[in-house]
């Protein structure tokens, strides 16, 4: 498999299964968080290493032998990667969100890959904080659903969350855009 390639399925799932093991911290991000984390470190034009991105998704981690490591590392790489590469090209994006059973039917999730999203604008506070108020208010969809992840009591109907949903893909496209206009 070449190191670039989009996460298959199986490998997206032996990744989280590992983000959520006893083997990492915690606090450790499930690969919903994880990605959306990535995407928000994606979008300001500010380079950060693999050595500082890690410990915020997994803590220090205790891995079976280096093999482990450099899998489970490669792993998150080729995530953030197919991140970059979807929005360097502009192709349609698409949070990774889980999918759960509420009711007897399943459901997408997208409430983790939000609050991962706030937790990665946390790593350039200062670009964020800068963004113009038209693009400040392109990280309102991201906001509101991670508050829903959050220990406050939020209020929100199901066609409240539906809309909020529905405006991530262009919101993190517009972010995008407008950090990386040519």
């Amino acid at each position: 498999m070449p190191e670039h390639a989009p996460l298959t399925d199986d490998e997206l799932e032996t990744l989280d299964s590992f983000l959520l093991s006893d083997a990492c911290d915690d606090d450790a991000l499930a690969i919903d968080e994880a990605h959306g984390f990535l995407t928000a470190l994606q979008l300001p034009p500010h380079a950060h290493t693999l050595e500082q991105w890690l410990p915020r998704i997994w803590g220090e981690p205790v891995f079976h032998d280096e093999a482990q490591r450099q899998q489970m590392s490669t792993l998150l790489q080729r995530l953030s990667d197919d991140i970059a590469t979807t929005l360097a090209a502009r192709r349609d994006f698409e949070p990774l969100v889980i999918e759960m059973e509420e009711d007897g039917e399943r459901i997408e999730a997208h409430e983790g890959w939000c609050f991962g999203f706030v937790l990665g604008m946390e790593m350039n506070q200062e670009l964020w904080e800068a963004l113009p108020k038209n693009e400040q208010d392109l990280v309102l969809p991201m906001a509101q659903l991670a508050l829903l992840y959050s220990e406050e009591e939020t209020e929100m109907d199901e066609d409240e969350y539906l809309d909020w949903v529905d405006l991530i893909p262009g919101a993190v496209m517009g972010l995008y855009s407008w950090w990386h206009r040519a």
